[in-house]
C-alpha cells in the first residue's frame, strides 16, 4: 500500500462539505490504485470561530468549500487559505477550492 495522506475538508456551515466527501467515498474510484486517504469532515465554521490549529499541523492537503449562494462562505475560504499558507513554509501542502451550489 502507498503512503497515506490526510486531507481536511473545511468551510462554513451548510456549504456542501459532507456532500463532497460522500461523492469521494461512494463514487467512482480509480481501478488498480490502492492509496490510503484519511478525510476529516470538520464541523461547519461559524462567525468568529476559527479552524482548530491541530488540523494545520497534520494535514497533507485541504479542500476548502464555499457556497455560490453565500458571499460570506467565500470570504471565509479566502481567510482559511491565508492561514494555510502560513503553515506552508513548514511543509508542502496541497489544496483545492470547491464551489457548491446550494440545494434549494
Amino acid at each position: 500500500m502507498g503512503k497515506g495522506c490526510k486531507v481536511v475538508v473545511c468551510g462554513l456551515l451548510s456549504v456542501g462539505k459532507t456532500a463532497i466527501l460522500e461523492q469521494l467515498l461512494y463514487g467512482n474510484h480509480t481501478i488498480g490504485v490502492k492509496e490510503q486517504l484519511h478525510l476529516y469532515d470538520t464541523r461547519g465554521l461559524q462567525e468568529g470561530v476559527e479552524l482548530p490549529k491541530h488540523y494545520f499541523s497534520f494535514a497533507d492537503g485541504f479542500v476548502l468549500v464555499y457556497s455560490v449562494n453565500n458571499l460570506e462562505s467565500f470570504q471565509r475560504v479566502e481567510l482559511l487559505k491565508k492561514e494555510i499558507d502560513k503553515f506552508k513554509d513548514k511543509k508542502e501542502v496541497s489544496g483545492a477550492v470547491k464551489k457548491k451550489k446550494s440545494q434549494l
